[in-house]
């Protein structure tokens, strides 16, 4: 993934106002994020764990979105990832919500999704980080892991996007 400015983040947000895009906590350390094993930079706001946000490249554009996540519920349950399709405790998967763009986010059209809590998906896909929890064996190559994260993230910014 190509580097993102903080300036490039707030002006490429997709579902909220100038003003939202503008008091939103950012991630700090850009300059030290590991672009090169990234297909989308996660974040969750440090004074609030229920708002986050993603930014990534959409052909030229970079694009960000604005995300919701309910309340967390620690249980013996576990969840999975509908982007990497990792295997969490259920305490480690957040069902994250976004607005749609446009007038029918305006209208409060949303659109959901179970996601890594800690937005980490890149990583785990990789196997550059590793859940709290043993996975099941994965018969994929990491090409094939990490095209079926890209694949169900451009559906997620799709169905935010474009309505899809």
């Amino acid at each position: 993934m190509q580097p993102l400015s903080q300036d490039q983040i707030r002006a490429s947000f997709v579902n909220c106002t100038k003003g939202e895009a503008k008091r939103m906590n950012l991630p700090n350390s850009l300059e030290s994020a590991d672009w090169a094993n990234l297909d989308f930079l996660g974040w969750r706001d440090p004074r609030s764990s229920a708002v986050g946000g993603i930014a990534l490249w959409r052909g030229e554009e970079p694009i960000a979105i604005a995300l919701k996540a309910t309340e967390r519920l620690a249980s013996n349950k576990q969840g999975m990832c509908s982007l990497c399709h990792t295997f969490h405790p259920s305490a480690d998967v957040a069902m994250m919500g976004a607005k749609r763009a446009g007038t029918r986010g305006r209208e409060g059209n949303t659109v959901g999704a179970a996601m890594c809590a800690d937005l980490a998906c890149s990583l785990y896909a990789r196997k550059l980080k590793q859940p709290r929890r043993v996975q099941p064996q994965e018969t994929l190559e990491l090409d094939a892991r990490i095209w079926r994260l890209q694949g169900n993230l451009e559906r997620f910014v799709a169905r935010v996007v474009d309505g899809l």
